[in-house]
């Protein structure tokens, strides 16, 4: 990523705590997309897809409380 903001620079813990759901980034380690949390199973599978298809990794934790 060129030029990243310094949303992209948030580390994984940073982005949990604000309350995200999910993550994907890119190959450098950059944050690319954040998502609240899920309400279907459909969600979850866009999120994946679109960014596989950018070459991206995600990372899902769980709901608090069980939730998910």
């Amino acid at each position: 990523m060129k030029n990243p903001n310094p949303i992209n620079l948030q580390s994984s813990e940073e982005t949990r705590k604000a309350g995200w759901q999910a993550e994907t980034r890119d190959a450098d380690g950059h944050l690319c997309r954040v998502h609240a949390p899920f309400e279907t199973d459909e969600e979850i599978v866009w999120m994946v897809r679109e960014a596989l298809e950018h070459g991206e990794t995600v990372t899902i934790w769980p709901m608090k409380g069980g939730a998910a």
